[in-house]
């Protein structure tokens, strides 16, 4: 891996470690702010996994092309992720996330956190066993 690589990967484990510390706080105090912090949180996470697999994927030689969609599949060919569809509904949340005057679409997002760290947490592992 390039320096450079590795220090994507650094920020994203960063940035995953912030979202897990929002829900902690959120477990405990319930706050609105706080919860609003964790998609936020989410969002700039979410972007950071797709450029990250991104900048991994061009070091193997492949074209990740330049949007998310194309990143995510070329990344479940790599086996990189398992299934590119939960990836596209994480980009779903990161849009409806800007919607934060929808308790609906806050809700869903939300909910969605848990299922995005593992999912992250995924992505780190596979970068890491790959040259």
């Amino acid at each position: 891996m390039t320096t450079v690589e590795l220090s994507k990967l650094e920020d994203l484990k960063n940035a995953l470690q912030t979202v897990k510390e929002a829900l902690d706080e959120y477990d405990k105090t319930k706050s609105l702010t706080i919860r609003d912090g964790a998609i936020q949180r989410f969002e700039y996470t979410c972007e950071l996994v797709w450029k990250t697999l991104k900048e991994h994927i061009e070091s193997l030689g492949q074209n990740a092309r330049n949007n998310p969609k194309d990143t995510f599949r070329v990344a479940a060919d790599q086996e990189l992720i398992a299934d590119p569809q939960v990836w596209f509904d994480f980009l779903i949340n990161r849009n409806l996330a800007s919607h934060l005057y929808d308790n609906k679409a806050i809700d869903k997002v939300f909910s969605d956190l848990p299922k995005f760290i593992t999912e992250t947490e995924k992505v780190i592992s596979a970068i890491e066993k790959q040259p």
